[in-house]
């Protein structure tokens, strides 16, 4: 005669098996293509970060014609970055950290060459590093120079005091310790800083948006 003492665990064994013949009827399935809600996000504990980069009011400047970003170093250990931009009506430095306006000349006040009045715009501003030379190319729709000219403009004087004159429009300008380097459309030329004798003269493809890297 069968042990009553075990059957309660023997049918329970079997009712946990799912091949027993004793085991409870499986639940229906979820309808196919239902979806279960989820579940709610959860609750914001911390505030967002603090918004970086530049204030939106430099970032709708409806007069930017240019803008060139350089770095300078402070020494060994740490570098800052200053933004140069040229305007409609002249150009401005930029102190990226903190970001502030920390120089800028208006042009227009002293004319320009192109059609209108006050014509002060910048195309192309390249600065090297902390020093005080920088140069400028006309730009826009009323240039306060020759788009087909460099000038060498003096921070200390306020004043050009030297230009690279070209038969068509410079597309692009680099500075390095010791060279000048002008990107024109079909060709690139190298100058030498100290005298601006020209060292090198190079031919290349269409170029029309002056892209030049210098290492």
């Amino acid at each position: 005669m069968p042990d009553q003492a075990g059957l309660p665990h023997k049918q329970a064994s079997m009712a946990m098996d799912p091949c027993s013949p004793l085991a409870p009827p499986a639940l229906p399935l979820a309808r196919r293509g239902a979806i279960s809600p989820a579940p709610p996000p959860p609750p914001r504990t911390a505030p967002l970060p603090p918004r970086t980069g530049m204030p939106r009011r430099f970032r709708a400047r409806r007069n930017l014609c240019h803008a060139q970003w350089s770095a300078r170093a402070i020494c060994a250990q740490s570098a800052a970055f200053h933004v140069a931009a040229g305007t409609k009506s002249g150009f401005r430095i930029y102190n990226c950290d903190p970001f502030r306006d920390i120089f800028r000349q208006d042009l227009a006040a002293e004319g320009g060459v192109g059609v209108g009045t006050g014509g002060g715009g910048i195309g192309g501003v390249e600065m090297l590093f902390r020093c005080n030379i920088l140069m400028l190319v006309g730009g826009g729709d009323n240039p306060h120079y020759p788009p087909n000219k460099v000038m060498i403009w003096d921070d200390h004087q306020s004043r050009c005091i030297g230009e690279l004159s070209f038969r068509s429009p410079v597309r692009g300008v680099r500075l390095r310790r010791e060279r000048i380097i002008v990107v024109l459309e079909n060709k690139i030329f190298i100058y030498n800083f100290m005298d601006l004798k020209l060292l090198h003269q190079i031919d290349t493809l269409s170029n029309p948006k002056g892209m030049c890297v210098v290492s």
